[in-house]
């Protein structure tokens, strides 16, 4: 198994901006996707076994059935044609009510050419598009 990936640099200089704003890494080969506590909030997941990682199912359960097959085809075509992706899309918090959020993320690939780690942020968007509940 690979080593646990340490995000608090980048949180640090990026989330001073951005408070709310959740980051995240996905360790491709091994389907972990390790996170920061503002994520796991987020997605209304626990912050320490996000932080220690999940795999990137535990993520998309979260998002609302509408929106997940539109996300994992934006994932999948900036993994493959190797550019950033946005989104925005719905995802379940704790309370049980989908917020909006927006997301931008980016693939790299290993020294044979093989995707390795998918890094992003998630924000909280401004204006909900349905405040639905569960």
């Amino acid at each position: 198994m690979r080593p646990r990936i340490d995000l608090s640099f980048e949180c640090v200089l990026i989330g001073e901006q951005v408070p709310d704003a959740g980051f995240y890494a996905w360790d491709i080969p091994d389907n972990i996707l390790y996170a920061d506590s503002a994520l796991a909030a987020l997605f209304g997941l626990d912050a320490g076994l996000a932080e220690r990682g999940l795999p990137i199912e535990n993520y998309l359960e979260r998002v609302h059935p509408d929106d997940r097959p539109r996300l994992a085809k934006t994932i999948r075509d900036s993994i493959i044609g190797h550019h950033p992706q946005q989104e925005v899309y719905r995802v379940l918090d704790m309370s049980g009510t989908y917020v909006t959020v927006a997301s931008y993320g980016r693939g790299f690939l290993d020294a044979a050419g093989s995707p390795n780690r998918y890094v992003g942020i998630v924000i909280p968007a401004a204006h909900d598009m349905q405040g639905i509940t569960h």
